[in-house]
């Protein structure tokens, strides 16, 4: 499951619970020290490589000439984005060996993995924020086709397990993005390398594709990532998950109710 019970705090339990095994107070870990200080060293690579990396994309403009106005500023920029970008082979290669050799590193990989139901979940979660098929079967059209079907009137949104879609599609993303960005990234800092063993073309492309790609990381982590996770209106204006790793049995009820009937039930047959 990846939840570990801690404390409770100090605020009682609501009488409206479901169960009284899971109390809305109930405090859970849901990332460790060991993944917090992860995912912080992650975006402090992160927001170095965009501030370093992104002007370069940019034509000269008065705020990007104050920038690099001091005395050998371009030639620190290099070294910081370069040192950042280090940072983060450093910390792939410890992710990778942190998801592969410790067991709870195993089972959040297979939590995050794709399985059949996301893809249903996303035509689920479509479906019931378009409201679409309601509209349809409220003003009488296809009424007795989806009165037949009621899965397509989407009434309810779809409900999730540790993990949604989109939390699974980001952690993807991470990986896919860190190894375009090294590779390619690895390839224009040995110049002299990469001229021995492709064409000048292939080290053009590997300009285009690290510029893209990191238009893309710094779209996505702006517009995707912080409304999901911050910006959402359960969390607004910001989840704390990532500070102190705990979230609540109300939070867990309302946020991933697979996990939480998966833990209560867990906890019912340990009772029997």
């Amino acid at each position: 499951m990846g939840l570990e019970l801690t404390d409770k705090s100090e605020i009682s339990s609501s009488p409206s619970d479901d169960t009284p095994f899971i109390h809305d107070d109930e405090v859970f870990i849901r990332m460790t020290l060991a993944e917090r200080l992860q995912h912080i060293f992650l975006m402090i690579c992160f927001v170095l490589l965009v501030l370093t990396g992104l002007p370069l994309l940019i034509d000269p403009s008065v705020w990007l000439h104050k920038i690099f106005s001091i005395e050998n500023s371009f030639v620190w920029r290099g070294l910081i984005h370069r040192a950042a970008g280090t940072g983060l082979i450093i910390l792939s290669v410890y992710h990778l060996f942190y998801v592969s050799c410790t067991q709870r590193g195993r089972e959040i990989f297979r939590a995050l993995m794709p399985v059949t139901n996301d893809m249903t979940d996303v035509l689920k979660a479509f479906g019931h924020n378009l409201g679409f098929t309601r509209w349809l079967h409220c003003k009488g059209y296809f009424k007795d086709f989806l009165d037949r079907h009621p899965f397509w009137l989407f009434r309810d949104p779809p409900q999730f397990g540790r993990y949604n879609f989109i939390e699974k599609l980001e952690y993807l993303s991470v990986w896919w993005g860190n190894f375009v960005m090294i590779v390619s990234g690895f390839f224009l800092w040995a110049k002299n390398l990469s001229f021995r063993l492709f064409p000048i073309w292939v080290y053009d492309i590997f300009k285009l594709v690290h510029s893209y790609e990191a238009v893309l990381a710094f779209l996505a982590i702006l517009i995707w990532h912080l409304y999901n996770v911050h910006l959402s209106p359960e969390v607004f204006p910001m989840s704390k998950v990532w500070i102190n790793g705990k979230i609540t049995g109300r939070e867990l009820r309302r946020q991933h109710p697979l996990e939480y009937r998966e833990i209560l039930e867990s906890r019912i047959k340990w009772k029997r």
